[in-house]
């Protein structure tokens, strides 16, 4: 596997990620305070997996020019 390669599927995932906070946003509009804390909770865990996919993907899309 290239980095190209590996780099591309990290921001594939990011995008998926993105899907899903997204919908968790969405969800959060009509939730009850009871569930606004859990969503909140899972909505911060899923946007610092978004942001750790997307370094990791500029990182791995700038190392393919150093091999």
């Amino acid at each position: 596997m290239t980095y190209k390669q590996w780099s591309d599927e990290y921001y594939e995932s990011a995008m998926r990620v993105r899907e899903r906070i997204n919908l968790l946003k969405a969800e959060m509009k009509t939730a009850g305070a009871d569930k606004l804390a859990e969503l909140t909770n899972r909505l911060n865990i899923m946007t610092g997996m978004y942001y750790d996919c997307m370094d990791t993907a500029r990182l791995l899309g700038k190392r393919q020019g150093e091999c």
